[in-house]
């Protein structure tokens, strides 16, 4: 059975078993962006590597409700509506979540909305059992993408995003643990019954984009497991294109240069004030194998009517 191990302690551990695998992404989906410049509320048009088993979500932040249809086992009928769980909030993002009964998956989801209401991103995960678990997520824009004005100097089509970053990984948490809201077993129910809950992650994010250029790239930085107060080493999005209609899709790295997983999402919003995406990532955690992380981000850009200040201040224009 598989079971992270995830010590008060500032080093990550993992039994000999290993991480759940995730299950393949669910059908219906595409390995690429939309190409349709407008309005983005179908899962079918996400990257299936961010995708992955999730069919649609629909989130509401004004009434605090989140009706997801991911393949699957999380409960019927095939769209279900999760609990807000404010107990698992992370900075910038509302937790919702679903677990049935003691010995069903306990999937936990985190969403936001971009401040103008252009964008918003949702990423759920179940903390596996039976040795698989699953996982992904959807970004949605309303409305056409529409770039900044392109002109010349600083500021002029190349901007900035900065915001919180958002996770979920593939295990971490068992019951009795300080931040566990897995249903209660019976005692002596079989260790192989037993599922687990995702542990969060949090971050920072920053993006630079050139829409002359239409490219977009970044970094996560600041990340921690939150459960554990364990630091986390840096994401680095690698540079990847902008399309026609304001999404991209790139790969991620770590430190050294090695591949660790992708990331994608889409522009919205008046002259691409906000953005909002998707990261999966493999083997991010040293010491640590099998583990896997799907994280959202949900972004203002810097010098627009939402600056989101931090960073932000040695950014152009001002």
């Amino acid at each position: 059975m598989f079971r992270f191990v995830l010590p008060l302690a500032a080093v990550l551990m993992i039994s000999a078993c290993g991480g759940a695998a995730v299950v393949g992404p669910a059908d219906g989906g595409t390995d690429g962006g939309s190409t349709d410049n407008g309005p983005i509320t179908s899962a079918t048009g996400i990257p299936a590597a961010l995708r992955v088993n999730v069919n649609a979500i629909a989130y509401d932040p004004a009434a605090q409700t989140l009706n997801v249809q991911i393949a699957s086992l999380d409960s019927t009928p095939t769209t279900v509506q999760y609990r807000r769980t404010a107990a698992l909030d992370v900075a910038g993002y509302q937790a919702y979540s679903m677990q049935e009964d003691a010995l069903d998956r306990l999937f936990i989801a985190l969403a936001a909305q971009s401040p103008d209401g252009s964008v918003s991103a949702t990423t759920v995960a179940d903390g596996g059992q039976f040795n698989k678990y699953f996982a992904g997520g959807v970004y949605t824009r309303k409305g056409a993408f529409e770039r900044p004005e392109i002109g010349t100097g600083p500021g002029a089509g190349q901007v900035s995003y900065a915001g919180n970053y958002a996770g979920l990984l593939n295990g971490g948490i068992s019951q009795g643990d300080p931040t566990s809201v897995l249903l209660p077993t019976e005692p002596g129910t079989d260790p192989s019954l037993l599922p687990a809950q995702s542990a969060r992650v949090s971050g920072n994010i920053f993006l630079n984009a050139n829409f002359a250029d239409n490219s977009v790239n970044g970094s996560i930085y600041n990340r921690m497991v939150v459960d554990t107060n364990t630091a986390l080493s840096d994401v680095i999005l690698v540079a990847t294109d902008i399309t026609e209609n304001g999404t991209f899709e790139g790969g991620a790295e770590d430190p050294d240069k090695n591949p660790v997983g992708a990331y994608g999402g889409a522009f919205g919003g008046r002259g691409a004030n906000s953005v909002a995406g998707l990261v999966h990532l493999t083997e991010v955690i040293r010491d640590v194998t099998d583990e896997q992380e799907h994280g959202v981000f949900v972004l203002s850009r810097c010098g627009g009517p939402n600056d989101p200040g931090g960073v932000c201040s040695q950014t152009a224009p001002r």
